[in-house]
């Protein structure tokens, strides 16, 4: 029951730490609000709506977990990956993610968005983190869910995986469309660098 407690309060944490605080920070510190997706219908704004509920998929599963542990046999497990030592493997790597997470956001400062900020030009980051990966925020975030999908190994947390693998790609994408129209040279010299995920 510890565990179980744990883990959600975990991922409690881990939304608050990942998306709240770094949030309300910049708009602190600058006035600007860093959630910039819409409510259009571009492939952008689409990507915005569809990553939380795919998300929130991963609280679902850890709510049932707590309160229900019965009823993750209704989610496709994959007893042959119910493994302790995949299951620690999958502990450390979620805190590992979120530590690496947090230097990354902090890396970044006060160009933290969520989503393209077309209105502002932020700052490009290339030292640090950056300069192991062009998306290290993102590569933390799917590190984290390889992570669950270890710690509950599942047709649900596969799902979430593997959507949120194809929604990161698209996203950075256009993440990189945007730094290269407003970076120019620089962005461009970065990217022969610096590979897009490790």
């Amino acid at each position: 029951m510890i565990e179980k407690i744990y883990l959600l309060s975990f991922l409690v944490v881990y939304f608050l730490t990942v998306f709240i605080i770094p949030s309300v920070r910049v708009k602190r510190k600058t006035g600007i609000n860093p959630y910039v997706f819409k409510n259009t219908d571009t492939a952008h704004d689409f990507l915005g709506k569809v990553s939380a509920p795919i998300t929130s998929l991963i609280f679902i599963v850890t709510l049932v977990n707590l309160f229900y542990p019965a009823g993750l046999q209704y989610l496709a497990p994959f007893t042959w990956l119910e493994i302790s030592a995949l299951k620690i493997t999958g502990y450390a790597i979620i805190h590992l993610a979120l530590l690496w997470i947090v230097i990354a956001q902090v890396q970044m400062s006060n160009s933290w968005r969520v989503g393209i900020d077309h209105s502002a030009k932020t700052e490009l980051k290339t030292n640090g983190l950056f300069s192991v990966s062009r998306n290290p925020v993102f590569l933390g975030m799917l590190s984290t869910l390889a992570g669950i999908f270890l710690i509950f190994p599942n047709a649900i947390t596969m799902l979430t995986l593997v959507s949120s693998i194809l929604l990161f790609q698209v996203q950075a994408r256009l993440e990189e469309e945007y730094l290269k129209n407003t970076h120019g040279e620089t962005y461009l010299n970065y990217c022969q660098n610096t590979d897009r995920w490790f």
